[in-house]
């Protein structure tokens, strides 16, 4: 089944346990954060310590929504900071739409690669799956195709 070929991935299992990573902006804006893949195995979870209501519809995302992943220091954000952060621990997401790519930078390279190589998995897989199974796996796909 797909949910026990997930779990198989180790990648996927350490996305599963959580992660403490710094969200960066800027040179002067970088957060810590803690991201965890929920039990759907599509949804990734940020907590955060914002209570707004946008920052509360913000605070989590589907990997169908991300439209690509970039390792090192490729954002322009990341750039202006190379030799400052290492660059093997940093990652990219960039999403669908008008939101806002997360720049990202993980305690070691192993880390960032587990987050990397994962979210390509999760989102290879649910891509290579049936309207049908969509629906049946995840029940708020409704057709759309993101959370």
């Amino acid at each position: 089944m797909y949910e026990q070929g997930v779990l198989d991935d180790e990648d996927v299992r350490v996305m599963l346990q959580g992660s403490s990573m710094v969200k960066v902006r800027s040179q002067r804006w970088q957060k810590n954060r803690s991201f965890k893949l929920l039990e759907d195995c599509v949804t990734v979870w940020c907590e955060s310590s914002k209570t707004s209501r946008k920052a509360k519809t913000r605070q989590s995302f589907c990997v169908t929504e991300v439209e690509c992943v970039r390792e090192g220091c490729q954002s322009e954000c990341l750039r202006r900071l190379v030799g400052s952060v290492p660059e093997a621990h940093c990652f990219t997401l960039v999403f669908r739409g008008g939101r806002k790519s997360l720049d990202l930078c993980s305690s070691s390279p192993d880390e960032a690669q587990c987050w990397v190589r994962g979210i390509r998995t999760l989102k290879d897989r649910v891509s290579n799956m049936s309207q049908k199974e969509k629906l049946d796996q995840y029940p708020s796909f409704g057709g759309r195709g993101t959370c």
